[in-house]
């Protein structure tokens, strides 16, 4: 005789208890919802910053030129020539790194020259240019790569400190230039020379290269002006460097795309 089976009855009149799923399969779904919304904000900050160095292209001070990282979008390379004031003659090199989060409130860039600039507003460890004097607080809505940039010509073009000054990243720059101003200038003067030794000693990954002229390419040159009726593309700021930069970097958008830019193809102030 069958063993009788013992079986549950279930009144389908009544209703059927709610399950849930375990917390284990939640958390896949909603960590994958947060790297998404991180993923599209982060985008949308790149998207930005694309959009502001386009414009500063047409905006960047003369004698300033900046270009992109091949790799690395947020670290930004650049070079200035000063062709007047104590300063004149130098070149000198630098780097813009930018924070994943900038441009948000209280995100500053940060600037760092390559070789040493002996000025107050620059930290003489760090070769760090100092953007609290110009600007105590980053305000996105005002503040942009550009005004950075402005700032950064005026130091060097500096003639006077206003006399309450005291909070600098160079204090001993400061007070030299005030107590002993023949040594500040030596010490400048130090500055520029070594910014002209070393400028042809291109950095590791640096978008901007430095090489010397070469006599043959200046013929072709001076040619290709002559065709375009004697207008020097270079502009009043570069034409008189003896020196020649060239940089292959990505048009914005075409990833796969290089185009050649030689020192003041666009990449110059207007």
């Amino acid at each position: 005789m069958e063993e009788a089976r013992a079986f549950k009855y279930v009144n389908p009149s009544l209703p059927r208890p709610m399950t849930s799923p375990a917390p284990s399969q939640k958390k896949p779904e909603a960590a994958n919802l947060t790297s998404l919304h991180q993923y599209r904000t982060q985008t949308m900050k790149d998207y930005g910053l694309m959009i502001e160095y386009k414009h500063m292209k047409q905006h960047v001070p003369s004698g300033i030129y900046v270009l992109p990282s091949f790799d690395k979008p947020r670290l930004w390379h650049g070079v200035i020539f000063i062709h007047q004031g104590l300063y004149r003659n130098g070149i000198f090199k630098f780097s813009i790194h930018l924070p994943d989060d900038y441009n948000g409130i209280g995100t500053y860039p940060r600037v760092e020259f390559y070789t040493k600039v002996f000025h107050p507003f620059v930290n003489p460890d760090t070769n760090e240019l100092d953007l609290l004097p110009k600007f105590p607080t980053w305000d996105p809505d005002l503040h942009y790569i550009v005004s950075v940039l402005v700032y950064m010509k005026s130091i060097f073009y500096t003639k006077e400190f206003a006399s309450d000054l005291r909070n600098v990243a160079n204090p001993r720059a400061l007070e030299m230039f005030r107590r002993h101003p023949e040594s500040y200038v030596e010490q400048i003067d130090a500055c520029v020379e070594k910014s002209l030794e070393t400028m042809y000693q291109n950095e590791p990954g640096s978008s901007l290269r430095f090489t010397k002229p070469i006599p043959a390419h200046e013929k072709l040159r001076q040619e290709f002006l002559q065709q375009l009726g004697g207008q020097d593309t270079a502009g009043n700021d570069s034409a008189s460097e003896d020196v020649h930069m060239t940089a292959p970097i990505p048009v914005m958008g075409l990833d796969d795309e290089f185009k050649e830019v030689e020192e003041g193809d666009g990449e110059s102030s207007s």
